[in-house]
């Protein structure tokens, strides 16, 4: 199919239709009107951010944010404060309704005739390297894009938006690991469209790329290690703005880049999956043990959840490979209720004697250092080396699993499990395996999560 003939349809259904502008275009009034009714007597100043403003919203986006900007002279106590009043105060002209979220501080999130705003308070700082909190620096942004995106190039941002939502990872959050709206505005800046920006990214390696559009960066690239995507901040030299895109969703866009210029089709943007799982296949298919450890949802926001998450994910991997399981692969998701740990394991069960090599022969102390430890063991010697045979005390990776994680929250925690997520196990966690996970495919998004795991392959992203 034609690239050109494709994008085309693709941008006349990301699009917001006239109405849809209009629409959004009142309730931003509305809310002005009440932000100025609110915070005049205090003598703030507020700005209003958001893709709406910039003109690279997604049509199916009812959403934009509102800053209440304070002088550097508050305190930070009293700004959260008084943040959280203002943002009440004004959902209540509003008549809309609230929730206080929280992100590097609190804030309100509000929901006005079906539109989210977030309220958020920060620092009327000089310039973005002189922010006291991260949310400070998005006045900066919102003018740099305003003075740099061209018209023309606002499409090209939705194209890109659409692109990378479609392969699940658009959103900077702790959850995704992805692409910014930002970085989407950035790279169609650098690159001037979509389409050269996907004749490049399609060449892109890991640690390559570094992208400095103002070319004022004095910081040295080693400073970004590990990074796959630089993308240095025009307003913050010292700030890659693609930080947060993890190893596996810079290969998942490069790949898929690859793939729409091979075959460039609308289903790039608009994919539809059948998310039905076959447990007891894939189970006999891949001969392996799958566990899913599932417990209540700890009552904690998603940037701090997620990396919990994955830590206690990791954690677990290092004990059962230690153990000798072969841990092929871990995953992790969590829904409004439940959160769960996916861990894949090359075999269920082990021998009841684990067989350990010691020193070689001609080692004098740490010969004598093995037999004291081993006294109570079997040892013996093959060829040059000392070996001792010992019994386990778990033979079976589900035992080792029950007894790690049915401790009190502070041993848990002393072992390398997250605060939150050892008080959550404390409270209980079911352990399913193979077969048993069949019960528990309609819980929230969980088929989903796992059918990507399974499913998913990096070549044949499209």
């Amino acid at each position: 199919m034609d690239m050109d003939y494709v994008l085309k349809k693709v941008v006349k259904e990301i699009t917001p239709t006239k109405e849809e502008r209009e629409e959004m275009r009142r309730i931003i009034d509305e809310v002005i009107k009440s932000t100025e009714l609110v915070i005049k007597p205090l003598d703030l100043e507020y700005t209003i951010a958001g893709s709406f403003i910039r003109d690279t919203w997604l049509r199916d986006k009812k959403e934009f944010d509102l800053f209440i900007l304070f002088p550097i002279s508050y305190e930070r106590k009293k700004l959260e404060e008084m943040g959280i009043d203002i943002g009440k105060r004004i959902v209540k002209l509003l008549n809309g309704r609230y929730e206080i979220a929280y992100a590097e501080h609190p804030y309100v999130k509000a929901n006005v005739n079906g539109f989210t705003i977030d309220i958020v308070p920060c620092y009327k700082v000089r310039s973005a390297s002189d922010i006291i909190s991260s949310v400070d620096r998005t006045p900066f942004h919102n003018k740099y894009i305003k003075d740099n995106l061209k018209p023309e190039m606002s499409n090209d941002v939705r194209l890109l938006k659409q692109f990378t939502k479609s392969l699940g990872i658009y959103g900077s959050d702790a959850k995704t690991l992805g692409f910014s709206g930002y970085l989407c505005e950035l790279l169609i800046i650098y690159y001037g469209s979509f389409k050269a920006l996907v004749k490049h990214a399609a060449n892109w390696f890991p640690g390559d790329v570094f992208i400095d559009i103002k070319k004022h960066c004095c910081v040295d690239k080693n400073y970004f290690k590990n990074q796959p995507l630089v993308v240095i901040d025009p307003t913050d030299p010292k700030r890659n703005v693609a930080a947060v895109v993890s190893g596996k969703n810079f290969i998942k866009f490069v790949n898929a880049c690859k793939n729409f210029l091979k075959n460039p089709s609308i289903e790039f943007f608009f994919k539809k999956y059948d998310y039905k799982v076959d447990i007891r296949g894939i189970v006999k298919e891949r001969g392996t043990s799958i566990f899913v450890l599932k417990f209540d949802r700890p009552e904690v926001v998603d940037d701090i959840l997620w990396p919990q998450l994955r830590k206690c994910a990791k954690r677990i991997d290092n004990l059962l490979s230690k153990e000798g399981f072969g841990v092929i692969g871990t995953d992790v998701y969590s829904n409004n209720n439940y959160s769960y740990i996916l861990i894949e394991c090359n075999i269920s069960s082990l021998p009841k004697i684990r067989k350990m090599r010691g020193p070689n022969i001609f080692s004098k102390f740490h010969v004598n250092q093995f037999l004291k430890k081993y006294i109570n063991d079997r040892v013996y010697v093959d060829g040059i080396f000392w070996f001792s045979e010992s019994e386990r005390e778990f033979i079976r990776a589900e035992d080792i699993l029950k007894n790690f994680i049915s401790r009190e929250k502070n041993e848990l925690a002393s072992d390398g499990i997250p605060s939150y997520i050892a008080a959550s196990f404390e409270n209980g966690v079911k352990i399913i395996v193979n077969y048993e996970i069949e019960k528990i495919l309609k819980d929230d998004g969980l088929e989903k999560f796992l059918w990507e795991y399974f499913n998913i392959d990096m070549n044949m992203l499209k």
